[in-house]
């Protein structure tokens, strides 16, 4: 009999913390399932999602730098810091409404696949005609803008011009092939650029202005 008592005395120590970790249980179940769960879930679900926008801008770099007539070059340390820019502002895209006017979408598809991975919406039109009439109606964050369609090597701008009859404000970004930097951006243009990288920078310094 000793015996026994002498072994429920020593289980008295694990009885105890067995009850108190029961009891914080209790206490503690709603914030756990509400609040640190959803978190940490939520961390781990943009982790995966980086691991494919990295995919998709490495795979926009890997196009851009194989085509000879774009003449593009871009060092690792200028796809790091674009992909560390984007990683360190992730709840700035999320929700962003982009309008994309190319006439060749399957160009840019790696981009567009890059920016729906980080939560923006984009609607994709082939022409000025389409794109003007939609931004009549509707608001969009930024429009994204080829310059070449068909026969006319400047429809980008003529695009812009109409644009600006009615719409002062919504910055346009021109993302093209070839590129000539002695010209510069064109007036009332947000940017341009034949960059992957320099796209997302130039895309997140818009989401950022419009942040604050």
């Amino acid at each position: 009999m000793e015996n026994i008592q002498g072994e429920l005395l020593q289980l008295i120590p694990s009885i105890l913390w067995f009850l108190l970790g029961l009891v914080l249980i209790i206490l503690f179940y709603r914030p756990l399932r509400y609040e640190l769960l959803p978190n940490l879930s939520g961390f781990k679900a943009m982790g995966v999602e980086f691991s494919f926008v990295q995919e998709s801008i490495e795979a926009a770099i890997e196009l851009a730098e194989k085509s000879p007539k774009w003449k593009v070059e871009i060092s690792r340390a200028d796809k790091e810091r674009a992909l560390s820019r984007a990683r360190n502002h992730l709840s700035v895209f999320k929700g962003a409404q982009i309008l994309w006017v190319d006439d060749h979408p399957e160009n840019n598809l790696n981009e567009r696949r890059m920016l729906r991975q980080l939560n923006t919406e984009i609607d994709m039109v082939t022409n000025s005609e389409e794109a003007l009439r939609i931004l009549d109606n509707a608001k969009y964050d930024v429009v994204l803008s080829d310059m070449a369609r068909g026969q006319d090597p400047l429809a980008g701008l003529d695009f812009l011009q109409k644009l600006r009859e009615f719409d002062r404000s919504t910055p346009v970004i021109f993302y093209i092939g070839v590129i000539d930097l002695d010209k510069g951006v064109p007036g009332r243009a947000f940017g341009i650029t034949n960059r992957p990288d320099e796209l997302l920078h130039l895309i997140l310094d818009v989401l950022e202005r419009k942040s604050y």
